[in-house]
C-alpha cells in the first residue's frame, strides 16, 4: 500500500507540476499539408504529442488495410474525446485544444476526426500514384540499382523538411529525455502490475505467466485503453520509437527464456526414452501441425497479415497447434508431486521433443514469410545456412567447452563466465538472424551448449534465470498482453473463430497422442495426460504469437486469437492435467522408484562435474584414477590433471600414468603444467575457479608431524572453499579392488555428508558399505539415573542416521549393514578394530576444520591415518 501511495503522490506531483506550465502548440501534417495543432498534457509537451500523432497517421497510411469508414470519436471514462481506427487511438483532443478553438472538445473532436478522414484519403492516394509511377519508372530503366538510385533521388526532391523540427529543443538523433523517462514508467507499471497480477493468479492455482499476460490486459487496450484511451495512448503509444523500446527488451527477454528452455533439455533422456518418445514426438507433433495447416485453409484472408502469405500462415497456425511450453508442464507437474513419475517424465519429454522441433519450424517460418534476406535465394541460405550452424554447433561443442573453461579459469573477473556465456546467447541469436531463421533457433541452440558445459553449474546459472524471471519474462509477457485488445473477440464471427481454434487445438493434440500412446503401448488415461501436457502452449504460444506479427504472416485479430489460445491451454492445462493424472494407476513399484531417483539426486557425488587433480606424476595415480572413473559412470566428469613443476627441473612426463589410468569413456583429462616454485599458490589459486571437488593424495605422516596430511596438502585445505577429497593408501605398489567400504560415523552434519558420499562412491565402485556408529559404553559416573535421557537420545540419534544411510543406500541398489558398538575406547580404535576384522578395502570419513592457525581434524583422523590397514578417504566439505 505504501508503494501505490509513493506512485499516486508521484503522479499528483507531476500533474500539480504540470499544471504551472504555460500552454504549447505543436502543428501536425499529414504530408505536406498540415491539418491541426494539438498542445500539451500533463505526459508529453507539444512537439512530442505532435510528433506521436503523425507517426500513429503515417502507419494509417502505410496499412494497406486500414478502412477510413471505421475511423471514429468516442470518449473515455476520463471525459476526454478521441479519435480512434479500430481500438488505434489517432489522436485525443484535451480541454486546452478546445479552448485554443473555441468549441466543446467533442465538436472540435469531430471535426479532427473528417479532416483526418479526407487528409488520410488523399495521402494514400498519393502514395499509390508514387508506386504506380516507380514500378513505371523501374520497368522503363531495366536496372534494379539505377531504378533505386532514381527512386531515392525522386524521394529526396519530394522530401520536405519536418515541420515539428524547430519546436524541438535540441537537435539529437538520440533519445529525449522524455522517451528515457516514459521507458522507466513504462517498465515499473508492467512489472509491478506483473507481480501482483502473477501472485494473484498463483493463489488461484494457475501459472504466474497467466497473471503476468492479464497485466499486460490489465494495462493494454483491452482493458485500460478501453475506459482510458487518452491516457492510455500517451503511456503506451503503439507506434513509433517509443513502442519500439519495450520491443527490443522483449525479444532480449526472448532470446533468455530460449536459453533458459534449450539449458532444461536433457537431451540423455530423449534418448533413454526411445520408442515412446518417437511415437508421442512424431505423431503427437505431426498431427496438429497438419490439422492446423489445413485448418488455416478455412479462415478468411483477413485474418493473414498484409502480406497475404497463406503458405506461411498455414505453417504457422500448425505450429500454433504443435507448440508446447516445458517451464509451466514442469511447474504443474512439480506442484502435483508428480514429475519423477514415468509417465511424469514422459510428458516433460514429449513436450521437451515438440518445442525443439518447433523452434525449428519457426525458421521454416522466418524463410516462407519472405524475411529472410535479400541476399542470394534465401530459401537456400536459410536451408544450408542452419545445417552449417546446427554442425557448427554440435561439433564444435569442444572449442566452446574450452574457450568457457579458459575464461572460467584466467579472466580476473569474477562475472566472466556469467558475460561469456550471454555473449554465447547473443552470437548464437545474430548468427541466425542473419541467416534468415530468426533468434529463437540460435538462443535455444545455445542454452542446450551450455547445459552440457562442465562449468556452467547451477550456482552460474542462478543469476541468469533470476535476471530473466524476474525482469526480462514479466516485460516479455505483459508486453504481450499490452499490444493486444481482446475486445475485439467480441465480434461474433470472432468469437466463433476464436472459440473453435482453442477447442481444436486440445481436441486435436489429445487425439494425436492417444494414438501415439496405442502405437507405445500407453493406456488412455496416460496419454491423455501426455496430451494435456504437451498441448500447454505458455511461453512459445507467446513467441509464436509476437513473431507472427512481427513478420507480417498475421493479422492483429489474429493475434489476438493467438494470444487467447495460449492463455487458454495454459489456463485449462492445471485443471486438466490433476484430473487425468489421477486416474493413471501408479504402483508401489513406482512410487519406490520415484523416491530412489529424488533421494539419489540429492547427493554430494551427483553434484560433481568438475575435478582438479593436483598431481606430481609419481604414487598413487592408479587408485584415484580408480575412484574418479567410478564417479564418471552416473555423470559426466571433467578432470583437470595440474602438475606445479619448478623451474630448471628435468622435464618429466607426469601425464603418462594418468593416461593410461583413467577411462576416458567417463572422464575427460586436461593437462595442465604450470612452472613455478609455490605449488601451494597454484593449486589453491586454480582449485577456487569454481571446482566441485580437488583430489589429492597424501603419504602417512610421522608420528610427530605439525600436520594431518603435509604441509602442501594442509595447505590447500585451508585455502580453498571447495570440497577435498584427500586419499591415502598404504601400499600404492599394488593394485587395490575396493569390495568392502566402512564409513564411521557420529550424526553431526560433516559426517553424514561423508557417509552420503561415501555411499555414493560405493555404488559406483560396485562395493558393499559398512556404517559404523559407535556409543559409549555405560559408566556410573556419566550415565547416573538424573541423566538417563543421553543415553536414550544417543541411541536415538544413532538409529535415525541409520536409517537416513539405509534408505539412500536402498535407492543406489547398495549393499548396505550397520554396525553398532558400544565402547569406552577412542572411537578411532574401534573403526580400525572394524576394519580388521571386516577386511575393509577403503575408510570414508568426513571433516571440518578446527579453528586454530594450522590444519586440525581432530585425534580420530589423525589416528585412522597412522592406523588403517587399508586406504582411507577424507572428505574436508565446502567452506
Amino acid at each position: 500500500m505504501k508503494f501505490i501511495a509513493f506512485l499516486v503522490a508521484a503522479f499528483f506531483t507531476l500533474s500539480v507540476s504540470a499544471g504551472f506550465a504555460a500552454d504549447e502548440f505543436c502543428d501536425v501534417y499529414v504530408g505536406n499539408d498540415k491539418v491541426f495543432a494539438v498542445s500539451n498534457t500533463k505526459i508529453l509537451s507539444a512537439v512530442e504529442r505532435g510528433q506521436l500523432v503523425m507517426d500513429t497517421i503515417q502507419g494509417v497510411i502505410d496499412d494497406g488495410q486500414a478502412n477510413l469508414d471505421d475511423l471514429n470519436v468516442k470518449v473515455g471514462m476520463d471525459g476526454v474525446p478521441v479519435i480512434y481506427l479500430k481500438d488505434k487511438v489517432l489522436c485525443s483532443v484535451t480541454k486546452a485544444d478546445a479552448d485554443e478553438a473555441g468549441v466543446s472538445q467533442t465538436n472540435l473532436a469531430i471535426d479532427w476526426c473528417e479532416k483526418l478522414r479526407r487528409y488520410i484519403t488523399h495521402a494514400k492516394k498519393r502514395e499509390q500514384e508514387k508506386e504506380r509511377a516507380d514500378q513505371a519508372k523501374d520497368a522503363q530503366a531495366g536496372s534494379s540499382t539505377a531504378s533505386a538510385s532514381g527512386a531515392a533521388s525522386t524521394s529526396g526532391s519530394k522530401s520536405q523538411p519536418n515541420p515539428t523540427a524547430e519546436k524541438k529543443p535540441r537537435n539529437s538523433s538520440g533519445l529525449s529525455e522524455h522517451a528515457v523517462l516514459l521507458l522507466f514508467i513504462e517498465i515499473t507499471l508492467l512489472l509491478f502490475t506483473s507481480l501482483v497480477c502473477g501472485e494473484l493468479f498463483v493463489r488461484l492455482g494457475q501459472p504466474s505467466i497467466i497473471g503476468q499476460i492479464f497485466a499486460g490486459l490489465l494495462l493494454g487496450p483491452t482493458f485500460f485503453g478501453a475506459f482510458f484511451p487518452d491516457l492510455s495512448s500517451q503511456l503506451f503509444p503503439r507506434d513509433g520509437s517509443q513502442s519500439k523500446l519495450i520491443e527490443v527488451i522483449s525479444w532480449i527477454g526472448v532470446s533468455f527464456l530460449l536459453m533458459l528452455t534449450g539449458m532444461e533439455t536433457d537431451i540423455a533422456k530423449l534418448k533413454r526414452l526411445g520408442k515412446p518418445l518417437m511415437c508421442f514426438g512424431s505423431i503427437g507433433l505431426l498431427g496438429p501441425l497438419i490439422v492446423g495447416g489445413l485448418l488455416s485453409l478455412l479462415l478468411s484472408d483477413q485474418l493473414l497479415g498484409e502480406a497475404q502469405n497463406k503458405l506461411a500462415f498455414a505453417v504457422f497456425l500448425g505450429t500454433v497447434f504443435a507448440a508446447s511450453s516445458v517451464p509451466v508442464v514442469a511447474k504443474v507437474l512439480m506442484d502435483m508431486k508428480m514429475l519423477k513419475l514415468s509417465v511424469g517424465q514422459l510428458i516433460i519429454a514429449t513436450s521437451l521433443a515438440h518445442d525443439l522441433l518447433c523452434c525449428l519450424l519457426l525458421a521454416v517460418i522466418v524463410v516462407l514469410s519472405g524475411s529472410a534476406g535479400e541476399a542470394g535465394n534465401p530459401v537456400l541460405v536459410a536451408f544450408f545456412g542452419t545445417i552449417a550452424f546446427l554442425a557448427i554447433m554440435y561439433f564444435g561443442r569442444p572449442v566452446f567447452f574450452t574457450v568457457l573453461r579458459w575464461v572460467n579459469d584466467h579472466v580476473s573477473n569474477s562475472d566472466g563466465l556469467i558475460t561469456s556465456m550471454v555473449v554465447l546467447l547473443l552470437a548464437c541469436a545474430a548468427a541466425t538472424q542473419a541467416l534468415g531463421v530468426h533468434i529463437v533457433l540460435g538462443a535455444f541452440a545455445a542454452g542446450v551448449i551450455l547445459s552440457q558445459t562442465p562449468v556452467v553449474n547451477h550456482k552460474v546459472v542462478r543469476p541468469l534465470e533470476i535476471v530473466t524471471m524476474a525482469f526480462f519474462a514479466p516485460v516479455f509477457f505483459a508486453s504481450s498482453g499490452l499490444n493486444v485488445n481482446l475486445s475485439s473477440l467480441l465480434e461474433p464471427k470472432l468469437c466463433m473463430i476464436t472459440a473453435f481454434l482453442s477447442l481444436a487445438t486440445i481436441v486435436v493434440k489429445l487425439g494425436s497422442c492417444v494414438g501415439a500412446g496405442r502405437l507405445a503401448g500407453y493406456g488412455l488415461w496416460e496419454s491423455l495426460s501426455v496430451g494435456v501436457g504437451a498441448n500447454t502452449k505458455g511461453s512459445l504460444g507467446l513467441i509464436l504469437a509476437m513473431l507472427g506479427l512481427s513478420l507480417d504472416i498475421i493479422s492483429q485479430d489474429m493475434y489476438a486469437v493467438i494470444i487467447f489460445i495460449a492463455l487458454f491451454s495454459t489456463g485449462v492445462s492445471a485443471p486438466l492435467m490433476k484430473y487425468t493424472m489421477s486416474k493413471v494407476k501408479i504402483t508401489d513399484e513406482e512410487v519406490e522408484r520415484m523416491h530412489r531417483e529424488e533421494r539419489r539426486s540429492r547427493t554430494i557425488l551427483s553434484s560433481i562435474r568438475r575435478v582438479l587433480w593436483p598431481t606430481s606424476g609419481r604414487g598413487r595415480n592408479a587408485f584415484i584414477a580408480k575412484l574418479l572413473n567410478s564417479m564418471g559412470q552416473s555423470q559426466v566428469v571433467e578432470t583437470t590433471a595440474l602438475w606445479v613443476k619448478p623451474p630448471g627441473e628435468p622435464a618429466e612426463k607426469p601425464f603418462s600414468g594418468i593416461k593410461s589410468a583413467v577411462d576416458r569413456r567417463f572422464v575427460s583429462v586436461f593437462e595442465s603444467t604450470v612452472h613455478s616454485r609455490e605449488p601451494l599458490k597454484v593449486i589453491s589459486e586454480e582449485g577456487n575457479r569454481g571446482y566441485d571437488l580437488i583430489v589429492m593424495a597424501t603419504d602417512e605422516p610421522p608420528g610427530d608431524a605439525e600436520y594431518v596430511f603435509g604441509h602442501l596438502v594442509d595447505g590447500v585445505i585451508l585455502n580453498t572453499s571447495t570440497r577435498v577429497l584427500v586419499v591415502y593408501e598404504p601400499d600404492s605398489s599394488t593394485p587395490r579392488d575396493i569390495k568392502e567400504v566402512l564409513i564411521p560415523v557420529s550424526g553431526d552434519e560433516q559426517s553424514i555428508a561423508a557417509a552420503e558420499f561415501g555411499i555414493s562412491l560405493a555404488k559406483s565402485l560396485n562395493a558393499k558399505v559398512f556404517c559404523l556408529c559407535i556409543q559409549e559404553s555405560e559408566a556410573s559416573d556419566l550415565y547416573s539415573e538424573a541423566t538417563q535421557s543421553g543415553r536414550k537420545i544417543e541411541r536415538n540419534v544413532s538409529n535415525e542416521v541409520t536409517s537416513t544411510l539405509k534408505e539412500l543406500a536402498n535407492a543406489l541398489d547398495v549393499e548396505f549393514k550397520s554396525i553398532v558398538i558400544q565402547t569406552s575406547a577412542h572411537p578411532a580404535q574401534a573403526a580400525i578394530l572394524t576394519a580388521q576384522q571386516h577386511d575393509i578395502d577403503l575408510i570414508v570419513m568426513g571433516a571440518v576444520p578446527k579453528i586454530g592457525k594450522g590444519l586440525f581434524f581432530g585425534h580420530t583422523i589423525n589416528f585412522v591415518l597412522r592406523h588403517a590397514p587399508c586406504a582411507v578417504a577424507v572428505l574436508k566439505l565446502q567452506g
